[in-house]
Formats: C-alpha cells, structure tokens, sequence
C-alpha cells in the first residue's frame, strides 16, 4: 500500500465525486477540485464566506457549496468555471441542502422545517413542499430518482406523500401513517418498499408499496411493554432483507416475503465467547460442559474468528486517545483461540440518547455479509454471514479506540475498512485481516474513510488533514457472482404501478433469486439442488411449507381437471429456496514486503485465519 502526502482541509472537508475522478477539499473560503490519481489541482472556487459543507452531484459536473452562518448556498459547474449559481433564503435561514438525484435541480430546508424549496439550474423556476416533518430523514428519493418521499405533519398526525420529479413536483399520492413520531423515511436498493420508521421510544416500522398501499407493520415488543424502539437500519443490496438495529442491543433480519422476523443476531457481553464453538441459535455462548437441550440437539457447532488488536512497543495503557505525538510503536490483529469477555460500558444515564444498542449496521456489496456495532462496546464489529447459515463469522476486537467509521468496499465481494480515532486503517475480508499503519511522520489520526468508486484506493480524513492510501495491483482479488440477483425494477419509465423486468433471456429463469413462494413458479423448469447439512433451520422450513403448498396446489389442479374432462398439460416441478453457495471468494492479504510511496513508510502486519 502506498500513501499520498497530506494535505490540509478544514472541518474534515474531503468529499469524493460520483465517478471517483474528483475529490474536493474545503479550505476556508475556498474550494479545492483535484483529480484522485494524482492529486493536482483541478479548478479552485471562491466563495463569500467560510465553507461549511460539500455536496456533489450525481453527474459530477456540479458541487455545491453550503453557507450556513449567512444562509446561502452556492453551485459551481466542472465544464464552465465561468458559470454560478447562488441562492439566499434570507431570513427564513437555511438547514441543509441537497442534490436531486437528476443533477439539475437542489432542495433546501430552512430553519425549524418551515418549507422545503426545489430549485432548478437548468430552467427558472421553483417548488416548495410543505408541511415537512421536523426530522434529519424526512425525505428520500428512489433509487432510480424519478419519485421523492416526504414525511409531513399534519392535523397532528404523520404523513407521507410521494411525487414525481420529472412532472414539475406533482404530489402523486398522500396517505396517514400508522407511527406515532416518524423520524425516518428510507427506499429499498431495488425500489419496491418505503420503510417508514419510528421514534426511539416506540418500536414500530411500517412497510408501504410504491403505489401507497401499507403491507405490514412489524414490532419486537407487545403494544404495552413501554421499551425502545430502532436505533439503526439498513437493507440488503437486493432489498430481500432488513436489517433493525435496536437499543436492546439486538438486530432482527425481516424477509420481504411476509415481513416476519427471520433471525434475532444477538450481541452478548460479559460472557465468554469460545472461538471454538461460537453460539447458540439463540444468541447464548457455547461452552464445551454445556447440557444438550432442544435447541442444541441437531445445532452444529462452528468455529468464528476472533481477531483482536495488539500493539507492539507501546505503554501499557492501550486506551490511548492519540492526541499526542504517535509513538514507534506496531500494530497486528492476533487471532484468538481462547475465549474472550467482551467487556459493556456502562452509559451516563444522565445524557440524552445514551450510547447503548445497535447503532450500526452495513450488508457488504454482494449481501453475504453484515457488520454490526454495539454501541455498549463500541471498539467491536460483529461480522455475520448471511451466505449458508445465519451465524456470528467474526468478531474484531479493538483497544486503540471506538468503531468511528465503516464502509464496505463497493467493487468487491466482502472487503471491509475500519478506523478507530487512531494512526491505523483496519482491513478484512473472510480469509484475514490487516493492519495498516499511516506513517510515523504524518502525525495523521483517521477519524473517517471513503472507498474510492473502483476499490484501488481510500479517503483517509483526520480532523484537519486527509490523505489517499492506494492498494496495490496485488491487493485486489476477484469479482465474483453475487449472492442473489432480483429482477431488476425500472421505474424511470412507465406509469407509476407498471414495472419492466429484465430476465436473463425469456426463456431462461433468473437461477440466482430465491423465490419463496413456488406456487407462483409452478412451470419453472429449474430443479435446486437438495440442501446440505449445514442450513439454518429457517431456511429449511420455508423449504418443506413451500413443497407442502405446492404439493396441495397440484392436487387441487388435477382434481379439478378431471371433473371438468379437461387434459391436463404435463406437471413440471416447482422451484423451491436452493441452498446458498459455500464459495467464498476473499481478499487474499498482501506479503509484509510492500512498496512504499515516496517519502512515505508504513508498517503492517498480517494475520490470516488459520
């Protein structure tokens, strides 16, 4: 790996393009455009006050600037430097800003959510949304951009409308929602569910379809247990799984088939974890004296990796907040092999929204994947596997400091990237870990990271400086075929409820889909494979319930047939759940001899699972 030299930003102003070929720093009144492989300065812009946030297009052709001590946002265009746009809210004051996901238009907030404003830069008019509900997520557009969600308040209860960009703004439908206090509104990746969610204090997500319609309304608890509600959430690439992460330190996986709860992924603390034996299916640590009961009769148990952080040459006191000059000291993740406490903080019962609970949750890239965070122990990731059976993968220890950010690469299958507040960047993959420290005289604490677009390099940002580590050719590993590949739902054309789905030919099914329900696919000419030993036992009731209704579908259909005297065409087997790949395709750690960039060293260590 090789590092760029630094470079000077303030407030942690380093904000990557769309298409990764600009990164744009802020530097006081000024804005820097520089070009990510070799970090020479493209354009730099002016501005009329001290830049307070940065904000880029989808196109990246346009970024725009945020003035908030003056209320005024500004826009300047790559292609034309002679070309702005400036737009002053006046005494309404202005909240925050963002792009439309069609590059020529912006929305502001004023101050106290008085209105939103839709602005154009292509043509000279303007919209306003009223009625927005006084959350940071109270809109979201779909993934293909054409429809934007916005949760109002209205006659003291909560709504949600939904409109069309591309017909001037126009309101499409509004409906009541069944929340208390919504604070959140978010699509799934494939565009077919609005996940509205609720307050801390109630726990309730209600699912809607496109077309309004509310399909279901899922909560943990019984309506007069007064507990908290969700605390982070996240879908999965393919929008079949969502992931609630909650302040009773558990998240709960729902399935788009009936918005049931598929797995409750437990995080427990204080108890020793065994590497060897992993836990139970409902979240208890397995130890070797355990008694064989119903839950662990036909259980198999299964080794999870345990990595934890070391410093080598450093004071005793690994709880250091780096805030002083870095020592010499080296940095390796140990693979454990005896059991491990993971120690839970005590909150401040005192502060508002103690540091308690899920409060991070992120699918990697091809859905196989979830990390974790529990903010009781917040220098710890949870690595589950969603691939061949719903269990704990790994657990990755860290004593430099807290989980401060996380992000899965999005080029590759299952490559994650982590930093604590300290000199090091954390790397895994399936297959091993890695550490990498910036250089000794950078002085650098990352505090944030970006992956870039293609997966060769990282956005490193401390408080007043970022910089670039690049990967190495050697570093990268293989695409591989994703775990599941839903149709694919074009919403940019057509009326709002028609939807164009793509196969892969007409007569070819898509094989990677896991459709539950066979009765729908009763002339699929596709036959899965028999399950293996090895498959969660909720996948193997999905299984049989969808052979049993299949089963009675036929007989139904034949019976009939005969009263009728009708010729019955030839039965074909139904598709059912295929079981999961075992293929893992990881990320191979490079060797310890790297080739370092000029003027630049690094010291790493790796460790790779045994």
């Amino acid at each position: 790996m090789n590092f760029s030299d630094v470079i000077k930003v303030t407030n942690s102003l380093a904000v990557l393009s769309s298409n990764g070929i600009y990164i744009a720093s802020g530097s006081q009144h000024k804005v820097f455009i520089r070009i990510t492989n070799t970090l020479q300065i493209f354009q730099i812009y002016s501005c009329v006050d001290i830049v307070q946030n940065i904000l880029w297009s989808a196109d990246s052709l346009f970024i725009l600037i945020i003035l908030k001590h003056r209320g005024i946002v500004q826009i300047f265009s790559l292609e034309n430097p002679d070309w702005t746009c400036k737009v002053d809210e006046g005494s309404a004051g202005l909240l925050n800003a963002i792009w439309s996901p069609d590059s020529r238009h912006f929305l502001t907030t004023t101050d106290f959510y008085l209105r939103i404003t839709v602005w154009s830069i292509s043509e000279v008019s303007v919209s306003y949304l009223k009625f927005p509900k006084a959350c940071a997520n109270n809109l979201a557009f779909c993934p293909g951009g054409r429809y934007l969600t916005l949760l109002e308040r209205r006659n003291f209860q909560d709504h949600l409308s939904l409109f069309d960009c591309r017909l001037q703004w126009t309101i499409l439908w509004n409906i009541t929602l069944e929340t208390d206090d919504a604070v959140g509104v978010v699509w799934s990746p494939d565009g077919r569910y609005i996940l509205v969610y609720d307050n801390c204090l109630r726990y309730k997500a209600s699912i809607y379809s496109v077309g309004g319609k509310h399909l279901n309304t899922y909560c943990a608890y019984e309506p007069t247990q007064e507990l908290l509600g969700i605390k982070s959430v996240s879908w999965s690439p393919t929008g079949q799984l969502l992931a609630l992460g909650s302040y009773d330190q558990k998240c709960r996986l729902l399935n788009d088939f009936n918005w049931t709860c598929l797995a409750c992924l437990k995080h427990p603390v204080n108890k020793p974890i065994d590497p060897s034996l992993g836990l139970s299916p409902n979240g208890r640590p397995l130890c070797v004296d355990d008694e064989v009961d119903g839950d662990l009769e036909t259980y198999r148990a299964h080794r999870i990796d345990i990595y934890e952080e070391f410093r080598t040459g450093a004071s005793s006191d690994l709880s250091t907040n780096f805030k002083g000059p870095l020592d010499s000291s080296t940095v390796q993740y140990k693979l454990l092999n005896d059991p491990v406490t993971i120690q839970s903080i005590k909150p401040d019962p005192k502060q508002a929204f103690p540091k308690v609970g899920i409060g991070l949750t992120e699918f990697s890239s091809d859905g196989r994947f979830l990390a974790t965070r529990n903010d009781n122990c917040p220098g710890v990731i949870w690595i589950w596997s969603i691939d061949r059976r719903l269990s704990l993968f790994s657990l990755l220890i860290h004593t430099s400091g807290c989980v401060s950010s996380l992000m899965w690469d999005p080029s590759c299958s299952a490559r994650l990237a982590l930093c604590t507040g300290s000199d090091t960047v954390f790397l895994w993959t399936p297959q091993g870990c890695l550490a990498v420290q910036a250089p000794t005289h950078f002085n650098f604490l990352v505090s944030s990271l970006a992956w870039l677009s293609t997966g060769d390099g990282i956005l490193l940002q401390s408080e007043n400086e970022f910089c670039l580590c690049y990967l190495d050719s050697g570093d990268k590993f293989g695409k591989h075929k994703p775990l599941w590949k839903p149709p694919k739902i074009n919403l940019s054309t057509g009326k709002l409820h028609q939807y164009e789905i793509k196969r892969n030919s007409e007569n070819e099914p898509d094989h990677c889909l896991p459709l539950i329900n066979s009765v729908e696919n009763e002339d699929c000419d596709f036959i899965s494979n028999p399950f293996g030993e090895d498959v969660p036992n909720w996948l193997k009731q999905h299984s049989k319930i969808s052979s049993d209704i299949t089963a009675k579908v036929r007989r139904r259909s034949l019976s009939s047939c005969d009263k009728r005297s009708v010729t019955s065409r030839e039965s074909k087997p139904s598709r059912v759940l295929s079981s999961l790949s075992i293929c893992r395709q990881a990320w191979l750690a490079p060797s310890p001899n790297i080739k370092l960039a000029k003027k630049s060293t690094i010291q790493n260590d790796i460790t790779s699972k045994r």
